[in-house]
């Protein structure tokens, strides 16, 4: 069906790129309509990052990506070569058509979403720089969750450790 992308992109290079032990690319997708009208729905039902409808611009995962919309682009990260990226464009493809085939049954959301900086979270961290997450302080994870490349529950002690649970509370209700 591939009502919203053309079929062609073009990989960009993202991050450590200079570095040919982890290529990095981001895929570049032309959009054949305005992809405006989807960011309302898209930010009721996607992990959203970010959501500015003056922009207008929505940022959310789909199946671990990262990907941004704007108007007329598509941008999808962390892609490793042009063959991931063909299959990523498909699934970006066919997530925006069921969106919009489902958009009746789907009560848009219109507000804005922000996550909130990385040193507002590390306050709310435990502070332990145990490691469990997977990075090595407290701060690198408080990035990470900012950016929503990490998962809150990569935290283990803010959900072993009952003296922790208000803020954890406190940050599931921001993030």
């Amino acid at each position: 069906m591939n009502k919203f992308l053309r079929e062609d992109f073009r990989l960009e290079p993202a991050s450590c790129y200079v570095d040919m032990r982890c290529p990095r690319y981001r895929a570049v997708i032309p959009a054949e309509e305005d992809l405006s009208p989807l960011m309302p729905y898209i930010n009721r039902k996607a992990q959203v990052v970010f959501y500015d409808p003056k922009e207008p611009v929505i940022i959310f995962k789909l199946e671990g990506k990262k990907v941004a919309l704007r108007t007329y682009e598509a941008q999808i990260a962390n892609i490793k070569d042009i063959e991931e990226g063909k299959i990523y464009r498909e699934k970006l493809a066919e997530y925006l058509d069921n969106i919009w085939l489902l958009k009746d049954s789907i009560s848009p959301l219109y507000e804005p979403k922000e996550r909130p900086p990385a040193l507002t979270i590390y306050k709310l961290l435990p502070k332990t720089n145990c490691r469990a997450c997977g990075e090595a302080t407290c701060l690198a994870f408080a990035s990470r969750l900012a950016t929503g490349e990490a998962e809150l529950s990569a935290c283990r002690p803010l959900y072993e450790d009952k003296a922790h649970a208000a803020t954890r509370e406190e940050l599931e209700k921001i993030l």
